[in-house]
């Protein structure tokens, strides 16, 4: 006849995760920044002009050495942490660390950034591909499968289809070269076929020869325009005839987002195709451009 009412959340509840990020906005206001409209991950602090980002439990900020040192010191006082500076002070930094298990590198003309390669290696050993060759593409052209392509995996094929898909999805984000070829694969995890196994593998085997892909954002000036780029296929999913819509953002030389997305609706022309792209890169464009502005950086 006795019930209890927690007064704390549960580790691994929803409620959990958003008290957590309430209470981080709470003390990051007290410190003087203020949170993203765009992204209410994203702060940013006008005095001391340090910019964070909170991705659960992980703090990532950017700033002057001095004003770092001061928020990483706040940081201390209020939560149980660990933390790791990377820069070029090389008795109190390291020029290498790893956030949310991506390598940020410092190095003498700027900073790289690399995927975490383990799921590469995941994605090669899940498929049995450790002694296979490798290929130059992630994909190949539709026209290349069959019939017996079209027969549905079984169970046991199907769950391991559906968690090599997902993982290489999540690699996926930080690796460009592969976008498209998840995003086609992804569209087959409701029913994996014996033709998305056989582009499954594909992937791998291109991961043999590709494992790593870094990024290097060298120094630059301030630049003060970004620029995008976008591009369709018309009606190339031979399936529904639907296009796919793919575009990258770039600010001077650095690569700043890119995507592979499948269109809503059939497009009738390649003109209306393309259209649709540069529809979703202005609005790619007009949100970076926001997050940027909340961020003290005023784009065109």
């Amino acid at each position: 006849d006795m019930v209890g009412h927690l007064v704390m959340s549960l580790y691994g509840t929803r409620d959990s995760a958003m008290n957590w990020q309430e209470e981080v906005a709470k003390e990051m206001q007290k410190w003087g920044f203020r949170r993203g409209r765009y992204n209410p991950c994203l702060y940013y602090s006008a005095k001391t002009q340090v910019k964070t980002m909170v991705h659960g439990d992980d703090f990532v900020s950017v700033g002057t050495r001095e004003e770092v040192k001061k928020f990483k010191e706040q940081l201390h006082k209020r939560f149980e942490l660990k933390t790791v500076v990377i820069g070029s002070d090389e008795r109190n930094e390291v020029k290498e660390g790893r956030v949310l298990n991506r390598v940020i590198r410092r190095t003498e003309e700027g900073w790289e950034y690399e995927a975490d390669q383990r799921h590469a290696e995941m994605i090669i050993e899940d498929m049995g591909l450790k002694e296979a060759k490798g290929v130059n593409t992630p994909g190949e052209d539709e026209k290349k499968h069959d019939e017996k392509n079209k027969e549905p995996l079984d169970k046991e094929k199907a769950r391991r289809f559906r968690g090599t898909a997902a993982r290489a999805n999540y690699l996926a984000q930080d690796r460009p070269d592969i976008m498209y070829a998840v995003k086609e694969l992804c569209r087959h995890m409701s029913a994996p076929t014996v033709g998305s196994w056989k582009a499954l593998k594909r992937l791998g085997r291109y991961l043999i020869d590709h494992p790593r892909e870094v990024f290097e954002y060298k120094w630059q000036g301030r630049e003060e325009e970004a620029k995008g780029f976008s591009d369709s296929d018309w009606a190339g999913c031979r399936l529904t005839g639907k296009s796919t819509s793919g575009g990258a953002i770039t600010v001077g030389d650095h690569f700043i987002k890119g995507w592979s997305r499948t269109q809503n609706s059939v497009t009738l022309s390649s003109a209306e195709a393309e259209l649709v792209a540069m529809c979703k890169l202005s609005a790619e464009l007009l949100g970076c451009m926001a997050m940027w502005k909340e961020w003290g950086n005023d784009m065109i």
